[in-house]
């Protein structure tokens, strides 16, 4: 039996969960981080959450303790989120809590070295349950301590899911075939009319369409089909000439604006294409002669949240990405005198390992491991995605520079150090 608590105090939001999870106070003076009913994946999750994280832990391996907490509706009038006061209203009564790890990192193979025994018995566990949200963007992994802690099965026991109903009946043979289907498949519609195919050019424009020369039958009983006599006349009837030329029809070009004289300033050049294309602004020159040309660049600061619980952090690098250069680096500066400033006990070898790693990812090649068959932008937006509660990704703003790889470090010495 799992025990049960009472929720005192809501803290924060975590916005590394889909399910938009939160970390909460119990009246045991405990902290829990709570997966709660109202989200949009259902309870089912969270049983599937309770089943496979309680045999994880009877199989040795390493799973935060699992509590249910009673949630009461009335703790979050007062959030500010919308979104995190429809959840709360939503989730009255038995939740999900799973023990909170102060301090802990996301799993990043760039960092951390987990040894062949321990990762055979995780994915031999995944493949048991039938895990398919664990993969190297989305480990659902946490070093704690030095220790390598599963997180987050959800998304276990698919086939929970979707239980298979009573099966049916098979039919009668004395049950015709044609009785399961609709009625209008049933209902037979006479074949359209097979008229000739009649082409403009087997014809002059000026004789009349039921003329041999056009291919229409000369029988009276059979006349050429009109615009209004259903879905086969636009497939028999031709086109209205526009304009004749001899013996052959052709259209008229489509009016266009009124082109402007040659000497006037909205006037048209011709481009690569050989098509018209309005004239451009000419990139502002130096006075050295060369075109000073500003690209569009995103950029976002790396924080460090030592607690989470306590909101405190400060900046310790930056992310920037321009995506005509296909350019994307990161620079870090972790400053130790602040990290023990906000918590004496933080692991900051853990720290400085997170940050590498945003570095040899923007880095590529072999350094990014994984990631490295992928583009500049796929790696910038997966870096900016929220992974972890200590080294976290501030909001994305963007600027115009000339220089990429001067801003990185222009926007280190005036952000960061």
């Amino acid at each position: 039996m799992l025990q049960e608590v009472v929720a005192t105090r809501y803290v924060t939001p975590l916005r590394e969960g889909g399910s938009l999870p939160g970390i909460v106070e119990a009246d045991d003076l405990g902290t829990y981080v709570m997966k709660f009913t109202g989200a949009g994946q259902g309870r089912k999750t969270l049983v599937a959450e309770i089943i496979c994280g309680e045999l994880g832990r009877r199989l040795g391996l390493r799973v935060p303790e699992l509590v249910t907490m009673e949630l009461d509706p009335v703790i979050g009038l007062a959030e500010p989120d919308e979104e995190v006061q429809e959840l709360l209203r939503a989730s009255g009564g038995l939740n999900l809590g799973m023990d909170y790890l102060p301090g802990s990192f996301g799993f990043d193979p760039l960092a951390y070295e987990v040894g062949a025994g321990e990762a055979g018995r995780i994915v031999w566990f995944d493949a048991l349950i039938n895990n398919v949200d664990r993969s190297w963007r989305n480990p659902n992994l946490l070093v704690w301590h030095g220790d390598l802690w599963l997180i987050d099965h959800g998304a276990t026991m698919i086939w929970h899911h979707n239980w298979p109903g009573p099966r049916r009946p098979p039919p009668s043979r004395t049950t015709r075939p044609t009785t399961s289907w609709p009625r209008s498949r049933r209902t037979s519609r006479a074949p359209p009319p097979s008229w000739p195919r009649w082409s403009p050019r087997s014809c002059s424009p000026r004789s009349p369409p039921t003329s041999p020369t056009c291919g229409w039958p000369t029988s009276p009983a059979s006349t050429p089909p009109t615009r209004s006599a259903g879905p086969t006349s636009r497939r028999c009837s031709p086109a209205p000439p526009t304009s004749t030329s001899g013996s052959r029809w052709t259209r008229r070009p489509r009016p266009g604006p009124p082109r402007p004289p040659a000497g006037s300033p909205t006037a048209c050049r011709p481009g690569r294409s050989g098509r018209a294309t309005a004239r451009t602004r000419r990139p502002r020159r130096r006075r050295g002669g060369r075109p000073m040309t500003r690209d569009v660049f995103e950029y976002a600061l790396l924080r460090v949240v030592p607690r989470v619980e306590r909101g405190e952090c400060f900046n310790a690098g930056v992310l920037v990405y321009c995506r005509a250069r296909s350019f994307v680096a990161a620079r870090t500066h972790l400053d130790e005198a602040k990290l023990r400033a906000l918590d004496p006990d933080a692991d900051a070898a853990g720290v400085r390992a997170a940050l590498r790693a945003v570095e040899q990812v923007c880095g590529g090649g072999e350094g990014a491991g994984q990631a490295a068959g992928d583009d500049a932008g796929r790696r910038f937006r997966w870096l900016i995605a929220p992974r972890s509660t200590v080294v976290q990704p501030g909001a994305v703003h963007s600027g115009l520079t000339t220089d990429p790889a001067g801003e990185v470090e222009r926007l280190l010495d005036l952000l960061v150090r």
